[in-house]
């Protein structure tokens, strides 16, 4: 008798291997990037060394740390709320996380009726969970992101593939590639400026400064909406912005330069040209060369919070003390992890490398003066920050919590604050009038086109909320 019941207990047990076996050879780690579909065929890109796998309605991605996943979800549903309750079901039925807020996104990529749910989770789960629900062909398609925060971290540019990628069956994305630009006449000026305005009021931008560049001339300039809330002022052509994270263009720029001015070339290891740059690691910082100061591949983490909480404080040197107690968090080359602090260490190298007898800041400064400003003729982009808050200049906007365009927080920075100290800041003013000279700069190897960007930055995006872009006269 027990032997009869062992062995269809150990049949059980073989099939329920069998099954766990196959599963796992299914699950394999993606050796590259991978085009795929969900189930209702949305097209999306699965990011190298995850593991996609299909369960029911579900395509799951997971990371190679486990212990978080994306889930696309596709289910018929009467509305938004009732399709991310289905996707919930289907994906992890025993979730409680307390809804915090709804967002509405405008329509994209063939995507309608889009909004994210963003759920409220413990301080101790250290974790992020929010649902991205979107329409199209009459299916809902919603992504449960559900992440550990230091995964979402480390993974966060291959989570932007995903979403970026994620189009609706059948969809293409309009190609512009060898089709010839209409000109920009009187009428189609008309039509820009009335989509800006439509923008405005879709993304809730408080204001903004547009420049229209074609034929070696700028054909438009001027401003839409308000230069801050509560007030009447309008921006125009000349009005200064924060530029955010558009500096590390400018310093990127700056490096070029002195590259074809023979000072260092993009293989010359960082820590020759400045030795007190060192990272936390020893084999990563002998690996780091120039051209990796500014790519994000070093496996850098980003690392923001001292100098977000401990700006009044920050110098270039005590920026480097920083960074030279940072670990990498991947391996060189493996990742785009975005890094604030490299692109600190960019700017300041580059300033070093051409006044080495100057203070870090104060260098870089001058070689950003000397090198781009200067031959751009950007009179009005300054790294002073109070100089920059005088006359025409545009107040820093950010979303409240519950999506709503408001004031930001000030930052005041100690006077100290060179350039050097702000590169990753973002504190040069700048104007739209002065398009053309920034468009003209992609005409040259290496030296990357710098546009006019917004007042008010995106609900989804993750990056500094310290404004949009400022703009330089051509007169």
């Amino acid at each position: 008798m027990l032997r009869r019941r062992l062995v269809p207990s150990f049949l059980a047990l073989l099939l329920l291997a069998a099954g766990a076996h196959a599963r796992a050879a299914h699950a394999a780690p993606l050796p590259a990037e991978t085009p795929s579909r969900t189930v209702e065929g949305n097209t999306f890109v699965a990011p190298a060394g995850w593991t996609l796998d299909v369960r029911g309605p579900v395509t799951m991605l997971e990371p190679p740390e486990g212990g978080s996943a994306l889930a696309l979800v596709d289910v018929r549903a009467p509305d938004a709320d009732a399709a991310v309750a289905a996707a919930w079901k289907a994906y992890r039925p025993d979730a409680r996380w307390p809804l915090k807020v709804v967002t509405p996104a405008p329509p994209r990529d063939g995507w309608s009726d889009r909004r994210t749910y963003t759920y409220q989770t413990s301080p101790n789960e250290k974790r992020d969970v929010l649902a991205d629900v979107r329409r199209a062909n009459d299916v809902w398609t919603v992504l449960i992101y559900d992440m550990a925060q230091d995964v979402g971290e480390k993974r966060g540019a291959q989570v932007s593939v995903v979403l970026g990628k994620l189009l609706p069956k059948g969809y293409q994305r309009e190609s512009f590639a060898g089709r010839k630009a209409h000109p920009l006449d009187a009428a189609r000026v008309a039509a820009l400026t009335r989509f800006v305005d439509t923008a405005m009021q879709l993304t809730r931008v408080p204001g903004v400064s547009v420049g229209l560049y074609q034929d070696g001339k700028v054909v438009f300039a001027d401003g839409f909406g308000v230069r801050e809330m509560g007030r009447p002022d309008r921006p125009d052509a000349g009005t200064r912005y924060m530029i955010a994270s558009n500096t590390k263009a400018m310093a990127t720029l700056m490096l070029a330069r002195l590259v074809d001015q023979k000072k260092f070339t993009w293989d010359t290891p960082a820590a020759i040209l400045l030795p007190s740059f060192r990272l936390g690691d020893a084999e990563t910082t002998r690996q780091v060369l120039v051209r990796h100061l500014i790519c994000a591949c070093t496996g850098m983490p980003r690392q923001d919070l001292e100098w977000l909480l401990e700006y009044r404080d920050l110098t270039p040197e005590s920026a480097l003390t920083l960074l030279g107690t940072m670990q990498p968090t991947s391996g060189f080359g493996e990742l785009f992890q975005y890094s604030n602090a490299m692109a600190a260490a960019a700017g300041f190298i580059g300033g070093h490398v051409v006044h080495p007898t100057l203070e870090l800041g104060a260098a870089y400064d001058r070689a950003m003066q000397e090198q781009v400003f200067g031959p751009l003729g950007m009179r009005d982009t300054t790294h002073d920050f109070d100089l920059a808050q005088r006359g025409n200049f545009a107040v820093p906007h950010a979303p409240t919590i519950d999506g709503e365009p408001a004031l930001a927080l000030e930052q005041r920075l100690s006077d100290r604050g060179h350039a050097g100290d702000l590169a990753h800041l973002g504190i040069h003013p700048r104007r739209a009038d002065q398009v053309g000279d920034l468009v003209a700069i992609h005409e040259h190897p290496n030296q990357p086109a710098i546009l006019v960007g917004r007042q008010l930055d995106p609900v989804h995006e993750r990056d500094e909320a310290v404004g949009g872009v400022q703009r330089d006269s051509l007169a």
